[in-house]
């Protein structure tokens, strides 16, 4: 493997025309998100599946400048504005999709979501939608089935959510599914077993920072892109995975410190004793 590629693994949710003070601020505008497709285009960067990212990983040869562009949950958002713009400019795309919500009118089945942060006019996405999105160079993997917090799950329940999210979608469009992400980014030191132990080859979290072929394809970071992003937040992300030197400075800490998911797991138990 090289060292030298260094990836950003962009992370969006739903797009939105307009926004308001209700809406989430992982829910970006229309234009900001134009404006940073644009911005990729104009920088030679060419978009890539997590499937393509890991046969970079191993390539000897000269990188080039390279993202992953991943969008969660499965809102018909996506379908309406967002593949336009990636239509536009040749870009591919990943979705994690929870699967529940899937051709429902609404996101109720996911209980963890709050449908009164999300904005006013979406909906989950059709099998119909998918199979399009598909054709245009969309790679559909899962996300779970319900959206819960997998670090709270029993071992029975979170295989359930990995075993049958993976499978229904695999039915329904026809295609391996190998890529998950959590849920929130949660997860413990018994979900990273169990992630493997359904078939996944990767998985992909929030931590911030830009992928190399050091990370645990199991523990791959993501940089969130929200709505109090701007231009020039969004440029800095992509050249260094981080906003700030002080959020670099917490990611190597937390890295350190939560290489090991055993040791996250007895941090969690500790504090929550002292609380």
């Amino acid at each position: 493997m090289t060292d030298q590629l260094k990836v950003p693994i962009l992370m969006y949710h739903a797009l939105t025309p307009k926004r308001n003070s209700k809406i989430h601020p992982i829910h970006i505008t229309t234009e900001l998100f134009e404006q940073e497709m644009k911005w990729l285009a104009a920088n030679d960067y060419k978009t890539i599946t997590i499937d393509e990212l890991l046969k970079n990983f191993h390539k000897k040869n000269k990188p080039g400048k390279y993202c992953v562009i991943t969008f969660d949950d499965g809102y018909l958002s996506l379908y309406k504005y967002a593949m336009p713009v990636l239509k536009q400019y040749g870009f591919k795309a990943t979705l994690y999709l929870a699967t529940a919500a899937t051709g429902a009118t609404d996101f109720s089945s996911l209980k963890s979501l709050d449908p009164k942060t999300m904005p006013d006019d979406d909906r989950p996405l059709t099998w119909q939608e998918l199979n399009e999105m598909q054709k245009h160079g969309w790679s559909i993997q899962s996300h779970s089935v319900t959206h819960a917090d997998n670090a709270q799950l029993a071992n029975e329940e979170l295989m359930h959510e990995l075993v049958e999210s993976k499978k229904i979608i695999e039915q329904k469009l026809h295609h391996p599914v190998l890529h998950y992400a959590f849920p929130f980014g949660k997860y413990n030191a018994s979900s990273l077993k169990l992630v493997k132990k359904a078939g996944y080859k990767t998985s992909t979290t929030v931590h911030a920072g830009l992928c190399t072929s050091k990370n645990d394809p199991y523990r791959l970071p993501r940089l969130e892109m929200n709505s109090n992003d701007t231009i020039e937040s969004f440029i800095k992300k992509m050249e260094t995975g981080f906003t700030s030197s002080k959020e670099k400075i917490r990611s190597v800490v937390r890295n350190t410190i939560f290489g090991n998911p055993k040791v996250k797991d007895l941090s969690k138990k500790i504090i929550k004793r002292i609380n």
